[in-house]
């Protein structure tokens, strides 16, 4: 979690020692304690050559003891999410979308993650199986650099399966780019998880808003349901794909997704599947409360 308590020491305990391959990285994101200019495979290696002296005084059972600790914890928290799985409403709860990606698609296909919640929800249920094969734009922000990202990918792997699962309010932000992918003949498929709302924002705003909700309706009016311009209109995906050339389809039923996406894969055409998940369950994306910790500003030490 970037460094922070209680994940991490606290800062004054710390050290950091950062490698990089390029001088102007070093120190740049925060000051390192040892800055070491040297591609990180050939530091690794000289590392792990210099560390064989003290292979006897490692306390290797003790290791083994704390990684047998974190895989049951893993099989645990992976049985926990599964149960999700068993709720068949309609419109589905987003942890079959993840599931059914990893069900249809080859273990050496793209996957780009783009969106809060949405993205959230794919990381838990889509267990990557090859090196190289996800792309996300991580921690920072940039809702809608997803669809760029998966263009890219089928420029640089052509003939390989490539999937964008994204939000639709970062769709929004890059909903263009389908007629590039037609255009070019790039057989993107896109799956645009609608929950009409900023769902990150929502949640965040539904808990810090909540102790001062009875403020907002008598500000706002009675019909205020305690969050600020976080609802999304109704938007046909699909259609809007159509209308640029490319396939588009519309699925609420987990039962349905998976001919859809094995339809969609077989074509070779960009498509563009619009999915309505439950709205009220796609706030709550698994891990949420470390999520939430991870943006917490540490304590003053």
């Amino acid at each position: 979690w970037w460094g922070k308590a209680p994940y991490w020491a606290p800062p004054a305990r710390q050290r950091l020692i950062q490698v990089d391959a390029d001088e102007a990285r070093l120190g740049r994101n925060r000051p390192a304690d040892l800055a070491v200019l040297s591609d990180a495979r050939s530091f690794l290696a000289a590392l792990a050559l210099a560390l064989e002296p003290m292979a006897g005084r490692i306390p290797l059972a003790d290791r083994r003891a704390a990684v047998a600790k974190l895989a049951e914890h893993k099989s645990r928290h992976r049985a926990e999410l599964d149960g999700l799985l068993a709720h068949q409403r309609v419109p589905m709860v987003t942890a079959h979308v993840g599931a059914t990606l990893r069900r249809v698609l080859d273990d050496d296909a793209v996957i780009v993650f783009d969106g809060g919640n949405t993205a959230v929800w794919g990381h838990s249920f889509f267990e990557l199986r090859a090196p190289n094969t996800m792309l996300q734009t991580a921690h920072m922000g940039h809702l809608g650099a997803g669809v760029g990202q998966a263009l890219g990918a089928a420029v640089a792997r052509p003939g390989k399966q490539v999937v964008c699962m994204i939000g639709d309010g970062a769709m929004g932000f890059q909903m263009q780019e389908v007629e590039t992918a037609v255009r070019h003949g790039l057989p993107v498929v896109f799956v645009v998880c609608c929950d009409r709302q900023w769902g990150m924002v929502k949640i965040n705003q539904k808990f810090a808003l909540g102790p001062t909700k009875e403020h907002f309706a008598r500000a706002l009016g009675p019909d205020h349901e305690g969050t600020i311009n976080t609802d999304l209109g109704e938007i046909a995906w699909d259609e809007l794909a159509r209308a640029m050339g490319a396939s588009g389809e519309r699925v609420s039923d987990a039962a349905k997704l998976e001919p859809v996406l094995r339809a969609a894969l077989a074509s070779r055409r960009c498509t563009v599947i619009h999915i309505d998940v439950d709205a009220g369950a796609h706030l709550f994306a698994p891990g949420l409360a470390h999520f939430k910790d991870m943006h917490q500003e540490p304590a003053g030490e």
